[in-house]
């Protein structure tokens, strides 16, 4: 067996090798990153799949096929690689449209070059069989646009190694590592066909598939040795700014270093250029709170304080951010937005006091109901010494006639002018309830005298005579008919003080009635 066969036996085996890092690249395609590495990846797989093919054939036309075949991904490789390290070392922000076009003319020169140079010759200016080492082997003569092609292959391959050597300068031990792998492993990609090209080693077959071979096992080793591209800075760069909370970090001057898309909007009354370097006092100038709490010494290595910034409230989370000697070398500051459970809060609050309200208030008077009415006279009345507390019960007459006259709603007027009226003008200490319907019912804890305290109630009524109500052309005289116990005389059981103010009620509405109908007549 000729030993053709047993290399295209290897360059197929180790194609299995671009199918884990294929499978590596797919499962991590939510970076840019890792869609240009396996892209990357399939160029590598045309050319040592078309060049095992290669060794395996017999005639000129059938390597020229394959040599189509690995072209495919030849062309495409640099630019692929340029890309690559762009988004490597966070650096995309130059992959704009215009710069992916220029690097385009690189691929489309060599795509055209090399499959027109049946009509042009220049490509390869001669193509010839060696069947001196026991197989076939194709010899082609390299013409002046090959060398073109070498030009922009290698070109763009130093592009990449410079922007690589700046980041690691910059890198810290970690990232270097990263760095250096990924300098090493393109040596292994591009340092193999420029040896074959330039005929620095007499083989008679193309040893650039077999570098990519050396580069897939190496790449494979620095995946899983030093979370190669996993750990990239551009997929470090997306951690940070896929953070919902804003994330601001201060050097131990208070200056600031750098900030994610989430703190943009503290900074919304300052452009971009003019943040990095300046204090936290002038970058954060409308939040005096945030400003003092950041320039505060803290001692701890880590606190949750809770702020509010205009019309937002935040907990805010402080944590000192070390070097790798445990130096500190500047602050960190994590903003979590809290405005939206705040206001839930609060809203379960004032819902809460309004269930309150309800349970305790009268919806049309606004006076306390009857239930929560007795719940506190029965409580005051257990107090010792009640000996001065009056009880009295209103109700008042001729009120069906006045729904059945004016109407309901007029009716409804009426019962919240009589609360309001008995509220303003009452003896104070005093407490007032509607008990239901017409009728309503007041407790006083303290009276100077029976006699003081009957004269008040009848003043009141003289107010009620004099103010009649008076709404949309409707004059009414509201007249009231009270009820009155005394504890010093009728005791401190409630219900007992209760049905003495309803008899008592009873017998002045008879009276007032009576009065009423003398006075008509």
């Amino acid at each position: 067996m000729s030993y053709n066969f047993i290399l295209s036996s290897i360059l197929i085996l180790f194609i299995f090798c671009y199918m884990m890092l294929l499978n590596f690249a797919w499962q991590n395609r939510e970076t840019p990153i890792s869609i240009s590495y396996g892209l990357g990846v399939v160029t590598a797989f045309f050319y040592t799949f078309g060049y095992a093919f290669q060794l395996l054939s017999t005639t000129v036309d059938q390597m020229m096929f394959w040599i189509h075949i690995q072209y495919i991904g030849i062309a495409f490789a640099p630019i692929i690689w340029v890309i690559m390290t762009l988004q490597f070392t966070g650096n995309q922000r130059f992959l704009t449209k215009r710069t992916i076009a220029l690097l385009s003319i690189g691929p489309i020169y060599t795509l055209s070059a090399h499959f027109t140079n049946e009509w042009h010759q220049l490509f390869y200016k001669s193509i010839a069989l060696d069947y001196s080492q026991g197989f076939p082997l194709i010899i082609l003569d390299r013409g002046p646009l090959f060398y073109l092609h070498i030009g922009y292959v290698y070109s763009y391959h130093l592009i990449g190694i410079v922007i690589l050597t700046l980041i690691y300068h910059k890198s810290n031990r970690e990232r270097k590592k990263q760095v250096a792998l990924m300098i090493i492993g393109s040596l292994f990609v591009f340092g193999f066909p420029f040896i074959h090209s330039v005929g620095a080693i007499k083989v008679p077959i193309d040893i650039s598939p077999f570098g990519l071979v050396f580069s897939s096992l190496f790449y494979l080793w620095g995946i899983y040795k030093f979370n190669l591209l996993k750990l990239s800075p551009l997929a470090m760069k997306k951690v940070f700014e896929s953070i919902n909370d804003a994330v601001i970090i201060f050097d131990i001057d208070n200056n600031l270093k750098i900030y994610n898309t989430s703190a943009k909007s503290l900074f919304e009354q300052l452009p971009n250029k003019k943040l990095i370097g300046n204090s936290a006092a002038e970058v954060l100038s409308h939040f005096p709170p945030l400003v003092q709490f950041i320039e505060h010494k803290l001692e701890m290595d880590s606190i949750t304080q809770s702020m509010q910034l205009r019309e937002k409230y935040y907990n805010v989370h402080f944590s000192f951010v070390n070097g790798s000697n445990n130096k500190i070398i500047g602050k960190m500051f994590i903003l979590h937005d809290i405005t939206e459970s705040i206001k839930y809060e609060e809203s379960l609050l004032q819902k809460s006091k309004q269930y309150e309200y309800l349970a305790h208030h009268d919806v049309l008077t606004g006076l306390y109901n009857r239930t929560y009415f007795e719940e506190v006279v029965k409580r005051k009345l257990a107090q010792p010494q009640k000996n001065d507390a009056a009880l009295m019960i209103c109700d008042l007459n001729f009120f069906k006639e006045i729904n059945d006259v004016y109407g309901h709603l007029t009716g409804d007027n009426v019962l919240i002018f009589t609360a309001n009226c008995w509220r303003k003008n009452l003896p104070n200490p005093h407490i007032l309830a509607r008990l239901g319907g017409d009728e309503f019912i007041m407790f006083f804890e303290h009276i100077e005298s029976k006699e003081k305290f009957i004269k008040q109630i009848n003043e009141v009524r003289y107010v009620f005579q004099e103010n009649k109500y008076k709404r949309d052309g409707i004059e009414i005289e509201v007249m009231p008919s009270v009820g009155i116990a005394f504890v010093e005389e009728d005791g401190i059981d409630y219900e007992h003080l209760y049905q003495t103010c309803d008899k008592r009620m009873y017998e002045d509405k008879k009276s007032r009635k009576e009065q009423y109908l003398m006075k008509e007549v």
